[in-house]
């Protein structure tokens, strides 16, 4: 096995960062230790990550071996994922499995399935914006802090369960970020503003506030308008897409109207 050759030495992460090779050799060394000096793995792809190098292993040596996944850590913020994704599994929410962690890398279980944002664009059912809304509402109560990063290609439809991924970005915030971030991400995709989402991320709103024992309300309708137009905006920027950003204005001009 020697995934440093394979994976090389041009790695790049955020802004171009590089990755510290380090952590190919910390992965070589979790993968040994886990699974034993004649462990053979084979790098199946790289996954779509600006942030850090995240890619998908399979065990040559064992046919019969789950799949992995590998996250190296080109940002600062490995502790945080890593704190995230074992007190979310130890308190029963849906997450990926740790099967250990050193020196900026974190080795856990593959979640096969189908991302959560194209399920919803190609059959737009309800059931799976309640499934959203109680897996975020899981997400603040155990540690009252917020996700971070809304975008819902960081969730998959498994099995009929709805795993939550990457945590890097937790933080203390108020959870109408995290709501109206995430419905902002399901408006930005293609079809983009479509009337049948328009209807879910209001459902999204109401569910996840009844989960909470409360009500909508003029003020918390004005601030959920408010949050997906902004996180619209830092969508925007990050594309360079000025359809994405006239969306931004007009959802703070005239909200989120349902035909």
């Amino acid at each position: 096995m020697d995934l440093v050759k394979e994976l090389g030495n041009n790695l790049t992460g955020v802004d171009g960062i590089k990755l510290n090779p380090a952590r190919a050799q910390a992965l070589e060394n979790l993968l040994t230790q886990n699974f034993g000096p004649d462990v053979k793995a084979r790098l199946i792809q790289r996954f779509k990550s600006k942030k850090n190098v995240v890619i998908h292993i399979g065990m040559d040596s064992d046919p019969g071996m789950p799949d992995l996944v590998a996250k190296m850590f080109v940002t600062e913020h490995f502790k945080t994922d890593l704190m995230a994704l074992k007190l979310s599994h130890e308190n029963g929410l849906a997450v990926p499995r740790v099967v250990d962690a050193d020196d900026g890398v974190i080795l856990m279980d593959f979640i096969s399935g189908e991302p959560l944002t194209e399920r919803i664009n190609r059959t737009f059912e309800p059931s799976l914006i309640d499934d959203l809304a109680k897996w975020y509402y899981d997400y603040h109560s155990i540690r009252d802090m917020i996700k971070g990063d809304p975008r819902l290609r960081n969730f998959i439809c498994a099995e009929n369960v709805l795993v939550g991924l990457d945590f890097e970005e937790t933080t203390s915030g108020h959870w109408i970020l995290d709501i109206g971030g995430a419905s902002a991400s399901l408006l930005d995709t293609k079809p983009v503003f479509d009337s049948r989402k328009r209807k879910l991320v209001w459902r999204f709103l109401e569910e996840y506030i009844s989960l909470r024992g409360k009500e909508r309300s003029k003020n918390i309708d004005a601030l959920f308008i408010t949050t997906v137009s902004e996180a619209l905006k830092r969508t925007a920027y990050w594309r360079k897409d000025d359809d994405i950003q006239a969306l931004a204005n007009q959802v703070r001009e005239s909200g989120i109207p349902v035909d």
